[in-house]
């Protein structure tokens, strides 16, 4: 299982990406989701007009041991899905699309005109690969495949893929904002510090977090539920297997049997070609009367040849 800390001056701090994490950073914060928002979609996003519909992290399993971090945001007439995912789950494409489309049922109130949807964005922050692209965040919306021209703008689709992410040193928000949630080490953190204020407000809230004994406690326990979870999937499987070859084994030897059963009654057929008739040998040996009658012709053959 993945090291889920770093050491920063000194420090043990948790990685960002984890839900648990960047639940408490983000929305613990809301000047550092709003700069995280603006630089994703290029637009200017204020902190005071941010609405966090919910800021419950949802079961991936029914045993709730592994989740996805899934955030609803309202802003300046955009409803937002911020979903973060470290597993892959597959079929992001659809899944996203899923849960994109809920934000448009949702908003819809009875006798409220279609003309007054808000556009529904969703916004995918993944730590898997699965576009066949190099860079890190790819948008879709809605185009005309033969003109490319957008139909309308009330949906919108980002991908980022963690580790696409490039550690280099720019101003670019965006590039800077993707660095502080994938970073593996400390001085990863230290050099973000020093390049922009809002980094520098990131770690020390990172910081902050990080030493709350109540947080520390949730994480060792989803830890703890994780390896437990990964101990009886690996369990399972093993078990599956083994059974399955003992399974296959048994059919392989019963299936030899047989063959060989059969093939013992097609030589006792020969033996009685010109003693019985075709009727009675297919019913003595429980083969079919064709089965005999190609016996039969492939005697004669032999003996004519």
């Amino acid at each position: 299982m993945a090291e889920k800390t770093l050491q920063y001056q000194g420090m043990t701090v948790y990685k960002a990406k984890y839900d648990l994490i960047f639940k408490e950073v983000f929305l613990g914060d809301l000047a550092l989701l709003a700069s995280l928002l603006s630089s994703i979609l290029e637009i200017d996003i204020q902190a005071e007009y941010l609405a966090v519909l919910n800021t419950e992290l949802v079961p991936a399993h029914e045993s709730g041991r592994l989740s996805r971090l899934d955030i609803r945001i309202k802003t300046s007439g955009k409803h937002i899905d911020l979903e973060l995912q470290l597993e892959n789950r597959y079929n992001m494409d659809k899944r996203s699309i899923f849960y994109m489309s809920k934000l448009f049922i949702e908003q819809m109130l009875q006798s409220m005109d279609f003309k007054d949807l808000c556009p529904a964005i969703a916004i995918n922050i993944m730590d898997f690969a699965c576009l066949p692209y190099a860079e890190y965040h790819n948008q879709y919306r809605l185009k005309n495949t033969r003109t490319h021209d957008e139909l309308t703008d009330v949906i919108e689709l980002h991908f980022i893929e963690l580790p696409k992410v490039r550690m280099t040193e720019n101003d670019n928000v965006k590039d800077m904002w993707m660095q502080f949630l994938s970073a593996e080490s400390g001085e990863v953190l230290e050099m973000l510090a020093k390049r922009d204020p809002m980094m520098e407000k990131a770690i020390q809230r990172l910081v902050y977090v990080s030493a709350e004994e109540k947080l520390r406690y949730e994480m060792a326990m989803r830890e703890k539920a994780e390896l437990d979870y990964y101990n009886d999937m690996t369990g399972s499987f093993d078990k599956g297997k083994e059974e399955g070859l003992e399974e296959g084994l048994e059919k392989g030897l019963e299936k030899g049997r047989e063959e060989g059963r059969e093939e013992a009654r097609l030589e006792d057929a020969k033996s009685l070609l010109g003693i019985l008739d075709i009727q009675t040998i297919a019913q003595k040996l429980r083969l079919s009367t064709e089965e005999i009658a190609e016996l039969e012709k492939a005697n004669l053959q032999s003996q004519e040849e």
